[in-house]
């Protein structure tokens, strides 16, 4: 009978078998639990992923909002500065009509 190591074929594919039984449940049991720890992960992550959507959401609708309101705010200073220039000219109108009547008396 051929030996090998001392153990006979037949203990040697005894022992490969009950190794490979071993790291196939041992493999088994990893992957199970790394997927049930990637589920219990995901159901607490969730809720949070849901409110940092929202948050993005809402933050980018007040960016819109900021933007609007500064393209609004630029619109009315060009307003104030035009109805400035129209006042300071009518001033300068009036003050021409005084100095006007001042010399025809």
């Amino acid at each position: 009978m051929h030996l090998l190591f001392g153990y006979s074929w037949s203990e040697i594919a005894s022992i490969f078998g009950i190794i490979s039984i071993l790291f196939s449940g041992l493999y088994w049991l990893v992957n199970h639990g790394g997927k049930v720890f990637n589920e219990n992960i995901y159901s607490v992550l969730q809720p949070f992923s849901e409110q940092l959507k929202t948050l993005n959401n809402n933050i980018r609708k007040l960016n819109d909002s900021f933007d609007r309101q500064q393209a609004n705010f630029e619109k009315l200073k060009e307003r104030v500065d035009e109805h400035d220039r129209r006042l300071d000219r009518h001033h300068e109108r009036i003050k021409s009509l005084f100095e006007r009547k001042e010399n025809e008396q």
